[in-house]
């Protein structure tokens, strides 16, 4: 098998050359064609298929395409990486006389495998939620033109039918290739039929979840009342993102489960990921009932998904129009601005200026929903890394314990604020980027001269009062309850802290009032920022709970650990405040240049 692959890839790369000269005519004969005007439903989908990824948060739609095609080359490297452990793995499988551990094991990765295309699969159809419909934007940005509603609808459901199957296709067609080459072996029998077994096992667990999805977005179109249904769509997209989110821990535990994959459970059936574990088995070769009853139920899953969302699309069609027009009209009224709030606010922030950007905050996260839904992103993978630290204790018995003297369960429960406090903030810093509306940015442009200072401590208060509080407040109950009233209370005192030293740190760089600057995404590489969160969870949450949970044992080193986080933090607020000057903010954020010059200079 490694054989056929190394000459397939040298084949393609030899080759690659004299192909690319051959095809160049038809390349450019194609662009031709592409650049041309032809039939409305083609012109609908390919405005679909280009708008796709565009966001008012940023500022050139083609940003967004590059944070697209970097979290595929993330997926494409973590197979390439992954690769060589399930070399070395089944390397020492194939040594060994009983060829069932090999077939156990193969069973676990081929589940995983499934699991993990369903994931980014739902992952992708969650974070594109609100444009799995026609919406506002589509209505008035066709109102003029000659087309249909049937058109608009037909040319929006095959445009995002082709994205879907472009990500489940891209991201499915290198593991079917290299896995079932890195498992070859002596117990490795008929492993070239995995390669289409993991192929169309990805491929139908995706597009199971991707209809489904849009089907259960469907329902809720129809059923929902006009006024609620902006809130309910919101609610159930940020459930599902802090779900998906923690089950990916799950998801990949899978190929630790092999020494169950000998059972056959009655429940299987109502579990879509063994279908189409079935699916894979059944292409490989394997004529066992169990198998082939879990590929029928899977091959039926899918059917029903795809006429199901069909026939919600076909439901929608003549409703939606009507919905979407309504409800832009009938916006709710703002929220009632209660007295003791307003003098609460002016007890805490005197200065008017300050004020007036912390208002502008709360007022743009209150009235954004993609703002809302990134920060309900980050809560989720606070949520996420909580849950890993649980389930790890439940895999290992160390639940049973007593909390207070089992260290792996006191270190978990002192984890929980920590990790709130460091994505709650790291969420809001990273949210001030993103603009809101920039034409109305032009009243903090004439107030900023000489009073940078004091706007940019409306977005401190807002931190301290809207963040780091509530971690505070709503995380004591579990640790008072879990560590007892003394420890709880020293852990959140510790925690509070930590928490306000990472503000003062994260608001060191800030030069530019939140919401009113342009926004250009993908400076950084996408793995060099999931590097540089990966190192500050580790440090910060892991790193930290361990410090806190040890100095507990003693008063003296718990006396030290708090004089030295105080101190951390009141030594961060001095250097922000009077040794770092700010001269101007910045209300656009450039683009970075095509060519570097690398500051080299002529002799």
């Amino acid at each position: 098998m490694w054989v056929i692959f190394i000459l397939v890839s040298a084949a393609f790369l030899v080759g690659s050359g004299a192909a690319s000269a051959i095809l160049a005519p038809l390349r450019a004969r194609l662009r031709r064609w592409l650049s041309e005007t032809h039939s409305i439903p083609f012109e609908l989908r390919r405005h679909f298929f280009r708008r796709f990824f565009d966001s008012e948060l940023i500022s050139d739609p083609s940003q967004a395409k590059v944070v697209a095609g970097g979290a595929l080359a993330i997926f494409i490297s973590f197979s390439l990486i992954s690769a060589q452990a399930y070399y070395h793995k089944y390397a020492g499988l194939n040594r060994l006389e009983d060829p069932a551990p090999y077939h156990r094991a193969a069973l676990a990765d081929f589940l995983f495998f499934v699991a993990l295309a369903m994931l980014i699969t739902a992952l992708f159809t969650t974070l594109q939620w609100p444009a799995l419909f026609p919406g506002l934007r589509d209505y008035l940005a066709l109102a003029g033109l000659p087309v249909r509603i049937r058109q608009v609808f037909v040319a929006k459901f095959t445009a995002l039918l082709g994205i879907a199957s472009l990500a489940v296709l891209a991201t499915g067609a290198l593991p079917s290739i290299v896995f079932p080459a890195v498992m070859d072996g002596r117990h490795g029998g008929r492993l070239i039929l995995q390669v289409p077994g993991i192929f169309v096992s990805w491929c139908l667990a995706g597009f199971f979840v991707f209809f489904a999805l849009v089907a259960l977005q469907g329902v809720l179109l129809n059923l929902v009342p006009v006024k609620q249904f902006p809130r309910v769509s919101l609610t159930i997209q940020g459930a599902l993102l802090a779900l998906l989110l923690c089950s990916a821990p799950l998801v990949f535990s899978i190929p630790n489960l092999y020494s169950y994959m000998e059972q056959r459970p009655a429940w299987a059936i109502f579990a879509p990921p063994l279908w189409f574990l079935g699916v894979d088995q059944v292409i490989a070769g394997n004529r066992e009932p169990f198998a082939l009853r879990l590929s029928v139920i899977a091959a039926a899953g899918v059917a029903l998904m795809a006429a199901s969302a069909i026939l919600t699309y076909l439901w929608s069609y003549r409703r939606q129009r009507t919905r979407v027009l309504e409800s832009a009209g009938s916006a709710e009224a703002p929220p009632r601005v209660r007295l003791w709030t307003a003098k609460l606010g002016d007890r805490m922030i005197p200065n008017s200026r300050s004020l007036a950007v912390f208002g502008f905050i709360a007022k743009s996260l209150a009235r954004s929903r993609q703002h809302r839904l990134i920060l309900t992103a980050f809560a989720a993978i606070a949520l996420a890394i909580i849950s890993q630290g649980f389930v790890g204790l439940l895999a290992g018995g160390a639940w049973r314990h007593v909390p207070v003297r089992a260290p792996a369960f006191a270190e978990a429960v002192i984890a929980v604020p920590l990790a709130f406090s460091l994505f709650a903030l790291a969420g809001l810093r990273y949210l001030f980027r993103l603009p809101v509306e920039l034409r109305a940015n032009w009243i903090f442009r004439v107030h900023e001269p000489g009073h940078a200072r004091a706007l940019l401590a409306g977005a401190e208060s807002f931190l301290i009062w809207w963040c780091v509080a509530p971690v505070v407040l709503l995380t004591l109950p579990v640790e008072i309850a879990l560590l007892g009233w003394r420890i709880g209370l020293l852990v959140e005192l510790a925690c509070a802290f930590a928490a306000l030293a990472l503000m003062e740190l994260l608001l060191f760089s800030l030069e530019r009032i939140p919401f009113t600057s342009s926004y250009f995404p993908g400076k950084d590489p996408p793995v060099v920022t999931v590097i540089k969160y990966g190192l500050a969870s580790a440090l910060y949450v892991g790193g930290l709970s361990s410090v806190i949970r040890v100095s507990l044992a003693s008063p003296v080193w718990t006396l030290l650990l708090l004089f030295l986080l105080a101190t951390g933090w009141l030594r961060a607020r001095t250097a922000r405040l009077h040794v770092r000057q700010i001269a101007r903010l910045q209300f656009e954020e450039l683009a970075d240049p095509v060519v570097q010059l690398l500051r080299i200079e002529r002799d």
